[in-house]
């Protein structure tokens, strides 16, 4: 039920919309006119009901956590922060029924997101930045409620339309590029050859030429890899497409040195557990320390891969070949990297055809 309070202030007049409903969070917003005001309410009332009347009986009774759980049951990607961010919303709003979501009440929660501090992961703490969070951060917990509605939607029909996809996606910016200088590369492979873990050396090596994500370089198995040919195999990439990774002379030769342990197949298996891969975020961050680099992630030796191939001359097309990506879109970042090679291409073909 809608309540529409009337406060005058130095500013003048607003109105203000309070929506209670028994079982949800009262919902509030407020106008600069009463007829805007209006209009909100109608118009929640009308995605209230509508959600209602689309629902089928099985659907309406199903909850957002039912949803989320049917999701991750069938999830074969390797994202955790995925499986964090869906987390976050079967805390929200995690007992509301599907019948009674509506593009409103998601709004109100990415909204409440974004007036949260950002958060960084320091081994196994988190820590509060001194910001709040960015519209990318805002937009990928958008995307993970929506294709959990999509699913529920396409899937099991238990709702005949995703109200995620009613709401706007935050304005993201291209971004700065962080990759390694010459001299921060050095400092970081002499700081990994002397890491106590014996592997950090090739895991970086592995990231820094072949551009591969970080799951699926700790997921590599001996059986995925053929030194002779000098190639190793992703049978299970994020794009759930087959991908090979051509592995240098200095990397194959790495993974001859190393002594390869009898209970696992896999190339940096976990010391406690050999089915699982190894957990380095603390071999990495003493590296990160000893080479005196900041403000760089272990995803940024994929971003640094692309930026070296642009800077000598790869094709976008080739780079996105090289990282696995589907489009041309997510590696348009790195074109300004590669003007030199644009150049060179642009000045030998008018040469002689211009004057």
């Amino acid at each position: 039920m809608a309540t529409i309070q009337k406060n005058e202030g130095k500013r003048g007049t607003t109105y203000r919309v309070i929506i209670r409903r028994k079982g949800y969070p009262n919902l509030s917003k407020t106008f600069p006119t009463k007829k805007d005001a209006t209009n909100w309410a109608r118009e929640h009332d009308r995605e209230a009901k509508l959600s209602q009347a689309c629902a089928t009986d099985r659907g309406g009774r199903k909850t957002v956590s039912q949803a989320i759980e049917r999701y991750v049951e069938d999830y074969t990607g390797r994202d955790p922060t995925k499986l964090t961010r869906l987390a976050w919303w079967k805390e929200e709003i995690g007992d509301v029924k599907l019948a009674d979501l509506n593009p409103t009440l998601i709004a109100d929660c990415l909204a409440k997101l974004a007036r949260g501090k950002a958060q960084h992961r320091k081994g196994k703490e988190i820590v509060n930045l001194n910001r709040k969070r960015s519209g990318p951060t805002v937009n990928r917990y958008h995307g993970a409620i929506s294709i959990v509605m999509e699913k529920a939607r396409m899937e099991c029909h238990w709702i005949t339309e995703n109200p995620a996809k009613k709401i706007t996606r935050k304005k993201e910016n291209k971004g700065i590029v962080r990759y390694l200088s010459d001299n921060e590369r050095t400092a970081l492979l002499e700081a990994c050859k002397k890491s106590p873990w014996d592997r950090l050396y090739l895991l970086v090596i592995l990231a820094l030429s072949t551009g591969a994500r970080q799951g699926e370089l700790l997921n590599l198995r001996y059986s995925d890899i053929d030194l002779k040919k000098g190639e190793a195999t992703l049978e299970d990439t994020k794009n759930n497409e087959r991908r090979i990774l051509p592995l240098l002379p200095i990397v194959v030769d790495e993974i001859r040195s190393l002594t390869r342990r009898l209970d696992s197949d896999l190339l940096f298996p976990s010391k406690k557990d050999p089915a699982k891969p190894y957990t380095f975020r603390s071999s990495w961050e003493i590296a990160l320390e000893a080479a005196e680099i900041e403000n760089f992630r272990f995803h940024d030796l994929r971003h640094s891969c692309a930026s070296y191939l642009a800077m000598d001359g790869a094709t976008l097309l080739e780079i996105a070949d090289v990282l696995g990506h589907k489009t041309l879109a997510m590696v348009k970042r790195y074109s300004h990297l590669s003007s030199d090679h644009k150049r060179k291409v642009v000045e030998g073909t008018f040469k002689n055809r211009l004057g």
